[in-house]
């Protein structure tokens, strides 16, 4: 008598649907994890750091919180522009914040490519907000867009052509505009819209998911989306999206543009949206867009997309509230205070530090970012700390590049 190789479920499922490849099992604590090496820690503005996005090629970062802006060298931290410092000393608040004397209040930053990048502020004696965009060689303004909306509201996004905000969208190198049928942001609904690569864009409003296409005049309603803290995600080469079903509040994976279902990346979210409903799902792109990590409580998660197979699942100590993917890596950034990296091939623990005094009282926000070229890893929190990656070895390396 032949013994059967193929466990019965999986025999059925290749019947069905095919059997899919076993991801590697996240490695058990059962030895000490290498503690990942402080490189550098620096605090840039008093009352910690907002906005925080690494260049494309990881030569500069720019940073900011609600009183000043600046761009940074990334090798060692020295600021190469600032924006509105604070005026003379700053004063402590009732609630336990500080105020500043500043001319502007900061919205938001990024960069559209690797020299050019942009912030977003609010002129505290006049009623506009204004865009202004800014290359790095040379050092010079080449655009500055003023927003005709209220002050409450928030500017979407920007990309490589248009920066979105609650009417519509500016084309920042004419100032030309593109108006949409009805604003995009509304302040009861904390949700920052999404702008596509298609220039298109995805928000939520009045529980619905609409699509605004304001270059072709038009909107629709998403009806299979929803969004829960944060918008849909979509790639960088525009053919997929992901974010949460209203069918099943799970998390989803679509072709896009055509919004095709393709998979689920989470299991339902328990409760009505998760066991910690103020931390929900966090989701992240791999900087090529091949691959994606979603964390939802302890969990995580980490999808090739093409095809769609899970790659990696693991926990963390505490709920994840930060995720970033590279090279085959993995980090997460957890309200217990735990940073670990992971390698996605063999699903081990390349490193970890701990942040003593962390707990669920703590309001900062976190991002996490792979520094391109390297391997140092970001995290803000309230100031900006570097951390050094072991390096792996190159058989390794080859071949646990999730993103390939």
């Amino acid at each position: 008598m032949y013994r059967s190789l193929i466990p019965f479920p999986c025999l059925l499922a290749m019947l069905l649907a095919g059997c899919p490849s076993t991801p590697p099992i996240a490695e058990a604590e059962r030895k000490p994890i290498p503690e990942l090496t402080i490189v550098g820690s620096v605090n840039l503005f008093s009352g910690g750091t907002d906005f925080f996005a690494l260049s494309e090629d990881g030569s500069t970062f720019v940073a900011g919180n609600k009183y000043s802006v600046g761009l940074y060298r990334a090798s060692d931290y020295a600021p190469l522009e600032r924006h509105y410092e604070c005026e003379g000393e700053t004063l402590a608040i009732s609630d336990g914040g500080y105020s500043c004397n500043t001319d502007a209040a900061i919205y938001d930053l990024g960069y559209i490519d690797a020299n050019t990048w942009y912030f977003i502020e609010r002129i505290l004696r006049e009623a506009d907000i204004r865009v202004h965009v800014r290359t790095i060689h040379p050092p010079r303004e080449i655009s500055v867009s003023t927003v005709d909306e209220p002050r409450s509201n928030i500017i979407a996004s920007a990309n490589r052509n248009y920066v979105a905000h609650n009417n519509g969208l500016i084309d920042w190198r004419t100032g030309k505009r593109y108006p949409t049928k009805a604003p995009v942001f509304r302040p009861r609904e904390q949700i920052v819209p999404t702008l596509t690569p298609d220039n298109r864009i995805i928000t939520y409003l009045g529980r619905k998911t609409m699509i605004f296409d304001p270059l072709n005049d038009t909107m629709e309603v998403w009806k299979g989306a929803t969004s829960l803290d944060q918008a849909i995600l979509v790639t960088p080469d525009n053919r997929h999206a992901i974010g949460l079903s209203t069918k099943n509040y799970k998390c989803t994976l679509w072709s896009w543009p055509e919004k095709k279902e393709i998979g689920h990346c989470s299991g339902r979210l328990r409760g009505i949206f998760g066991k910690n409903s103020e931390y929900l799902e966090v989701l992240a792109l791999s900087p090529n867009g091949k691959s994606f990590a979603v964390g939802v409580d302890n969990n995580v998660r980490v999808y090739r997309i093409e095809p769609f197979q899970l790659e990696l699942e693991t926990s963390t100590p505490g709920p994840v509230v930060a995720l970033a993917l590279s090279d085959g890596l993995l980090a997460t950034y957890d309200y217990k205070g735990f940073l670990r990296v992971w390698n996605i091939a063999t699903g081990s623990l390349a490193g970890q530090h701990s942040f003593p005094g962390v707990g669920w009282a703590n309001e900062n926000k976190y991002n996490l970012a792979f520094q391109p070229n390297s391997n140092r890893l970001f995290l803000k929190r309230g100031g900006i700390t570097v951390f050094e990656i072991p390096k792996r070895p190159a058989r390794q390396k080859a071949g646990s590049d999730s993103g390939k």
